[in-house]
């Protein structure tokens, strides 16, 4: 069965364009959270879910993998697959795929918004420079953001674009705030619409981080807390530098994973 046949109730928990593993990891888990399949209880066996989903056994087979190695689910060898644990609200997406924070916070069920905003014209620390390939001190538009989920903080966001595409398009730093809310918030979609720089690929580095009480604040999670900060550079398609990010993400209710494939020998 082709990604196009599946069935509307997997659709509707996470847009198609989303990974398919992803997808059905994530409808299942949505199931078990609404209470379709208690702690301890046994999901329907592989044809029957498949065929409930609209989506090929063996993309069933490694969306449960994946909630397995999550603890979430539970296989017992000749018996079948269990609950083993009803999870809290989080937000988990897979890595694999380019996408903004508020459609992460959207595509799980959760309503995005966006809390305290600061944007200003600064000079670039010294990573932002080097990774934006800008000279020491150059200018750069600096976005310090909150995202929301259901009014909840769940990612504190630094992002950094060269200053001179402002001044290239007579971008006022005051109207910078009006903008992003026409677009939903999304920077990406007003770098694309207002500045017309399109985001193509991003390189990802995630690293645990210890919350700073300015962090902490942020985010209303304890000094000290464990956090995912996930640090992006991001492309467009003729690989020049576009946007810096560095973002930390509130490791109780957000998740990344990846879906990993054995390598095979070439020879």
């Amino acid at each position: 069965m082709t990604s196009h046949q599946m069935s509307d109730n997997l659709a509707e928990r996470v847009p198609v364009r989303a990974p398919l593993v992803s997808q059905t990891a994530a409808a299942i888990r949505a199931r078990i959270e609404a209470g379709r399949w208690q702690f301890g209880e046994q999901l329907p066996s592989e044809p029957q879910l498949a065929n409930e989903l609209g989506i090929s056994r063996g993309t069933l087979r490694e969306s449960v993998r994946l909630l397995i190695s999550n603890g979430l689910l539970d296989r017992r060898h000749g018996v079948g697959t269990f609950v083993a644990r009803v999870p809290p609200p989080t937000i988990d997406r897979g890595i694999d795929e380019l996408f903004g924070a508020g459609d992460a916070i959207a595509q799980m069920g959760f309503r995005p918004a966006v809390g305290a905003c600061r944007i200003a014209v600064v000079p670039a620390p010294d990573v932002v420079a080097r990774e934006l390939r800008l000279g020491n001190g150059a200018a750069v538009c600096h976005f310090e953001r909150v995202r929301l989920a259901d009014d909840r903080p769940v990612v504190l966001c630094h992002d950094y674009i060269d200053a001179r595409l402002l001044l290239e398009l007579d971008v006022a730093v005051e109207d910078i705030q009006p903008q992003l809310n026409a677009r939903g918030g999304s920077l990406y979609a007003w770098l694309e619409q207002d500045l017309g720089r399109v985001i193509d690929t991003a390189l990802a580095r995630i690293e645990p981080f210890s919350a700073s009480p300015e962090a902490a604040a942020a985010l209303n999670v304890p000094p000290g807390s464990a956090l995912l900060r996930l640090r992006q550079t991001h492309f467009g398609a003729d690989g020049a530098e576009i946007l810096y990010s560095d973002n930390l993400h509130n490791s109780e209710l957000m998740h990344f994973h990846v879906v990993r494939r054995r390598a095979r020998p070439t020879f």
